[in-house]
């Protein structure tokens, strides 16, 4: 793994948050001011085909980028974008006993209003 690859995943492992390309390529120019955007983009789709981490494709919304490699959904605040993870056991189970047939993986995301926003 190239040393740019390496600091890409490492920001992404370290963050409390679901970045997007650009703001990992922000900090990513804090530590490693030679790198440029182009290739934080190759290094988050190599990543990605590597199984290292997950990028989240919301509907008019930027790309995010997901440590967590379990499947889980997401709850998307309506207003402010934050993105926070929520466990799914048994819905697999559940969406394959409805279906009849194998669920290999999912990506479920439920809008909602944060506690912030809602008030």
């Amino acid at each position: 793994m190239t040393k740019q690859r390496a600091l890409v995943l490492k920001i992404i492992r370290e963050s409390k948050e679901h970045l997007t390309a650009d703001q990992i390529y922000r900090k990513a120019k804090a530590e490693m001011p030679g790198i440029v955007l182009a290739t934080v983009y190759n290094s988050l789709i190599w990543l990605a085909e590597q199984g290292e981490i997950k990028k989240i494709v919301f509907f008019d919304h930027k790309d995010h980028y997901d440590k967590t490699q379990n499947p889980h959904v997401h709850l998307l605040c309506a207003n402010c974008g934050k993105i926070i993870d929520h466990p799914s056991e048994g819905l697999k189970e559940e969406m394959e006993r409805r279906v009849g047939f194998p669920i290999s993986d999912y990506e479920v995301t439920l809008h909602y209003l944060c506690s912030n926003c809602a008030e």
